[in-house]
């Protein structure tokens, strides 16, 4: 963001020479709130011209203590039944005051508008970029019968997503999924191999390994899946994923990817069996892929328009 004229400086906390009992205090409100940082936002001690908060953990606490404007990043809130009691009455209070609410899948953005009361011009979508060095494109495999996904968030639908591949094994005997996740789900023996553990940066060598990326979810507005969306297209992977609402700004059904209703895995199915057989669709995807991402989906884009935003305020 240096680079648009934007002096970022990260918010310091003094918690860790607080006593032990302000440090417990301080994870049991993180505990009961589902996560917001309210103590270490009054235990901040640096000023700012203006605030950047990622999402609502960092944005609620921030705009309480309101030394700053906000520009308040929602990263899981939709609507006020689906949120608790606490997360309604802070939420409300707060967001409305924000300078600028802004979030990463465009389908939030009406829900803040009719359920938290933000006033529409104050609105933004910013789209989420990631580190396309780091996610090189890479060369498509060879035998054509890994698929990969990966994802642990409560909108993962990996029933579905198992089913999908149970109903792909049956005309294609020898593909097989490799799944990153920590969510418990069921599947036959010898259909998945199961990646427990934290990839980090390996997770770049099941991308090189896969065909084609699925990612199956639960009916939602948060965005979820749209980080592993990005990295397989910035390695060069086309995309099956669930179309949930805001999905099509990022995967252009049938050029970079094919999106799928929620809960079908006939549809998903049909959808990585295609990709699968039809290497030439598979290559054209994959190219079309990368392209997108290093055009329209980096973190130097997205720092971008979080520096315009910030300017604007």
């Amino acid at each position: 963001m240096s680079e648009h004229g934007v002096d970022v400086r990260f918010a310091t906390t003094d918690l860790a020479r607080r006593s032990r009992a302000v440090q417990r205090v301080a994870r049991s409100v993180r505990h009961r709130t589902g996560g917001y940082e309210i103590v270490e936002a009054f235990d901040t001690t640096e000023d700012a011209d203006a605030i950047l908060a990622y999402d609502e953990r960092t944005a609620v606490p921030a705009l309480l203590r309101g030394r700053a404007p906000v520009a308040a990043g929602v990263g899981w809130l939709t609507t006020r039944s689906a949120a608790s009691r606490l997360h309604r009455v802070l939420a409300h209070r707060t967001l409305r005051r924000a300078d600028t609410v802004w979030a990463q899948c465009s389908a939030v953005l009406p829900l803040m508008a009719r359920e938290w009361d933000v006033a529409p011009d104050r609105l933004r979508f910013v789209p989420l970029g990631i580190d396309t060095d780091f996610y090189r494109e890479q060369p498509l495999p060879a035998d054509g019968a890994t698929v990969m996904s990966a994802g642990e968030d409560r909108f993962r639908d990996h029933a579905t997503l198992v089913r999908a591949m149970e109903l792909v094994r049956s005309r294609l005997p020898e593909v097989r999924l490799e799944l990153a996740s920590s969510l418990p789900f069921d599947a036959p023996e010898g259909l998945v191999t199961v990646h427990t553990e934290r990839l980090n940066g390996r997770i770049r060598d099941l991308y090189a390994r896969a065909s084609v990326v699925a990612i199956a979810l639960h009916p939602t507005v948060t965005g979820s899946g749209l980080t592993v969306v990005l990295e397989a297209m910035a390695s060069g992977r086309p995309v099956v994923v669930t179309g949930n609402p805001g999905v099509a700004d990022y995967v252009r059904h049938g050029e970079t990817g094919l999106l799928v209703p929620p809960g079908d895995p006939d549809a998903m199915a049909e959808a990585v069996h295609g990709l699968l057989v039809d290497e030439d669709m598979r290559i054209e995807m994959s190219r079309r892929s990368a392209l997108v991402a290093r055009t329209r989906f980096t973190s130097g884009l997205m720092a971008g328009h979080l520096a315009q935003l910030l300017k604007a305020m």
